[in-house]
């Protein structure tokens, strides 16, 4: 139920750069400093949904001191890092450029028989990936891709920080589809599925399940994270830039 504000409660007016109290003496007010500045060029008429985009990502970065402008395929992006005990927090140029390119791709070989190429990006039918512990895995069609994820967010459970994924209707049942031909491997090696951003392998976890069963709505990604990794990539993963977007200068 809406309700009208009656006399007695302080009306607030910005304006001029003058905090106005109604009834009270004017205050000084300016607007906070913003530190930091990435100037973008985009692809020739992309430059709005690159603003709207990155107002998503920076909204699920926490980065909410910033202002966003354009001039034809340029894209300027104003902000003010947020800080965790008292320390600003890193922000990646990955935040400000990077496609966002979300894929899932089922295990196929691992090891020596693991050669192929080494682009991961979803133009490409095949590739292979190398894992932290230097595992070499060959990777099939993409089953999972961006266009499946309905939303991304960053969580922490029990005191690990991971990026959480929900898909769509028919993301569902494609990762369904994949989880459950991975379960019905024989070989122990390829129970694995690998989760990619931007062509790189995040992680290959194994799928704990039996043949006939399938994992479907939802899931979730972690590695070492901590909260700014785990915002970061959920920002990169849940608003995906056009291809073509080019940091042209930044400062400080």
């Amino acid at each position: 139920m809406s309700r009208s504000i009656r006399s007695g409660v302080l009306a607030f007016v910005l304006a001029a750069g003058v905090l106005v109290l109604a009834g009270c003496t004017g205050l000084p007010f300016s607007a906070p400093t913003l530190t930091h500045e990435v100037v973008l060029r985009v692809p020739a008429g992309k430059a709005d949904t690159v603003a709207r985009q990155l107002g998503h990502r920076l909204d699920v970065a926490g980065i909410t001191e910033r202002s966003i402008g354009t001039d034809g395929d340029r894209v300027a992006v104003r902000y003010t890092p947020p800080k965790t005990g008292g320390a600003e927090v890193e922000v990646r140029e990955d935040l400000f450029q990077a496609p966002g390119e979300f894929a899932i791709r089922p295990v196929t070989a691992v090891g020596e028989d693991a050669a192929g190429s080494g682009d991961c990006t979803q133009a490409a039918e095949r590739c292979t990936a190398m894992t932290e512990e230097q595992e070499v895995l060959r990777l099939g069609p993409v089953g999972v891709g961006d266009k499946d994820l309905d939303t991304v967010k960053a969580v922490d459970v029990q005191n690990q920080w991971g990026v959480q994924v929900d898909f769509t209707e028919s993301g569902a049942d494609a990762f369904a589809a994949l989880s459950g031909k991975a379960a019905c491997e024989e070989d122990p090696a390829l129970k694995r599925m690998a989760i990619l951003l931007d062509g790189k392998l995040l992680t290959a976890p194994s799928v704990q399940l039996e043949c006939g069963q399938s994992l479907s709505t939802s899931v979730q990604i972690s590695g070492g994270f901590d909260r700014t990794k785990a915002e970061q990539y959920a920002a990169l993963m849940g608003a995906p830039l056009p291809d073509g977007v080019q940091i042209v200068s930044s400062k400080p």
